[in-house]
């Protein structure tokens, strides 16, 4: 490498202090967002639970088509923070899977879904339908 391409090279670095002021205004810039996003956090977690709660509901209904099996949705909405759980059904209940919802959340369950669950016959029809219904802070979704 030639003395004169290398004496170019260093001409375009960048020199500490352009370094400071780009991360000065990057920080300037996290520090207006940052109290922004805590207000959608809420939102975003009583959305990810209820698509949660969704998402586990559909997939016992398929695991009890396909396996030919009951699969049951059982509920602990009296527990601090709220759970749940996916139970295969084959003879003896096996756990699949436990599930927690944040926090400071509410879970209540229509009175017609009984003993807190929903099971789901190997033709895939449930037990009970209802409303369940998740609340979070001031935030609801049914």
């Amino acid at each position: 490498m030639e003395l004169r391409s290398l004496f170019q090279y260093k001409l375009r670095s960048f020199s500490f202090i352009e370094l400071i002021v780009v991360m000065a205004v990057i920080s300037i810039i996290m520090a207006a967002l940052i109290p922004t996003i805590k207000n959608f956090l809420p939102s975003w977690q009583l959305s990810g639970s209820a698509r949660l709660i969704i998402n586990k509901l559909r997939q016992a209904q398929e695991e009890a088509v396909t396996s030919q099996h009951q699969y049951i949705i059982r509920f602990n909405p009296t527990a601090n923070p709220p759970t749940f759980q996916l139970i295969k059904n084959d003879g003896g209940e096996t756990i699949m899977e436990n599930f927690s919802l944040p926090y400071n959340s509410v879970l209540t369950l229509d009175s017609s879904i009984t003993d807190n669950e929903v099971r789901f016959s190997s033709d895939g029809g449930p037990s009970s339908s209802g409303n369940i219904i998740f609340n979070l802070d001031s935030l609801s979704k049914t």
